[in-house]
């Protein structure tokens, strides 16, 4: 194969790693995604290396251990970006368990030719044994990482409305979608079709080049969400998105262990802080914030929203800021501001969410409400 494409990949996995690295405002989630990127610098360069230099490097690690690693390190890098879940715990270590099998037994076959590459395998019966049984393992990885990887998706999902009031969760999930979904490919189509090769002892295929351009792929777009959404890969570590506890199921609070008079009272601060000191027009407002501002715990500010209110905090604080913007149209001083600018004063900070969120509550885009009213008022005169 051409060596073109190993020289792109290596060097596109080596630039995100080094902008992942220099990152002045990273969360120390982000450094797990480093280290995922440090990975596949190490992998593309071993075959870089296995392919310029063939006799020297040819039974250098034959083994590609690290495809175990990058299940447990994106799983552990999504539960602590976007769950805050603690990465320090000694269990964790259990999940690098079959990379560490691995990496020592390919120390142990170095010196008898093995090479991950099916054609560079031998054809004893002991070699594709072997292989099969290293392929199996690695397909069961990937898979078994990629349905935990989403399925911590999808119970982040039924929380984020109770904590965000923007859209930096949004984007969050989106990232993590990708990533999990381009993992599962990247790594699964080859590892199906080296099974295949070893058992029908066909090797017409270079199953490499998928792990090649794949992982180009990601590296190209890991590129494209940090220039695009950079609000993914920072923020501080006080920051708290959604509590693990919260996650089993979705949170409800048709009964409450709070008394009546205390959410009444947490509901009304509430209120009195988005009316008199407008923090809704912080685009980055958080449930943490408020909990903060009023010095109530999170859970009885939730509850009160739920309960008393009937809302999340995703519909009670972007409720003001639809607000805004309408007595925004509606004062004539305005008129020469564009509609996204109005939007952006109101306390919106994605023009997607501006416009589906005051559709959701008015029925009308931002533009035929801007214009009807405006209309009306002129008609007045």
């Amino acid at each position: 194969m051409d060596t073109t494409i190993y020289y792109i990949a290596f060097i596109q996995a080596v630039f995100t790693t080094v902008l992942l690295f220099s990152l002045k405002s990273k969360s120390s989630s982000t450094l797990l995604l480093t280290l995922m990127f440090l990975v596949i610098c190490i992998d593309l360069g071993l075959n870089l290396a296995k392919t310029i230099f063939h006799d020297a490097f040819m039974s250098f690690f034959p083994l590609n251990a690290w495809i175990f690693a990058y299940g447990p390190i994106i799983l552990l890098y999504l539960r602590s970006a976007l769950l805050k879940a603690p990465t320090n715990s000694t269990l964790y270590l259990i999940h690098f368990l079959p990379f560490f099998f691995f990496f020592s037994l390919s120390l142990v076959l170095k010196d008898q030719m093995f090479s991950f590459r099916i054609q560079g395998f031998k054809t004893s019966d002991t070699s594709n044994a072997l292989l099969i049984v290293y392929c199996a393992l690695s397909y069961v990885s990937v898979f078994v990482y990629s349905i935990l990887c989403w399925t911590s998706i999808s119970k982040a999902m039924k929380n984020i409305e109770d904590y965000y009031s923007f859209d930096k969760a949004r984007k969050m999930v989106n990232w993590f979608k990708f990533l999990t979904i381009i993992f599962f490919i990247v790594y699964t189509i080859p590892t199906l079709i080296g099974i295949m090769s070893v058992v029908s002892k066909s090797d017409s295929f270079d199953t490499n080049i998928i792990y090649i351009y794949g992982n180009a792929v990601i590296s190209y777009f890991t590129v494209y969400f940090l220039i695009n959404s950079p609000e993914v890969f920072s923020g501080d570590n006080t920051e708290s998105p959604l509590e693990i506890s919260t996650l089993s199921k979705k949170v409800t609070y048709n009964k409450s262990q709070l008394p009546k008079e205390t959410l009444d009272k947490c509901a009304d601060r509430l209120v009195q802080l988005m009316e008199e000191k407008k923090v809704y027009l912080q685009t980055d407002l958080s449930l943490d914030d408020v909990a903060n501002m009023l010095g109530y715990p999170r859970h009885y500010i939730t509850q009160s929203l739920n309960i008393v209110l009937n809302k999340n905090f995703y519909l009670f604080v972007n409720e003001y800021r639809t607000k805004s913007f309408k007595e925004k149209v509606a004062d004539k001083r305005y008129d020469k501001n564009t509609i996204l600018s109005l939007a952006y004063d109101s306390g919106f900070n994605s023009k997607s969410t501006f416009n589906s969120i005051f559709k959701k509550f008015t029925g009308q885009t931002p533009t035929e409400y801007a214009e009807a009213v405006r209309k009306k008022r002129n008609n007045e005169f």
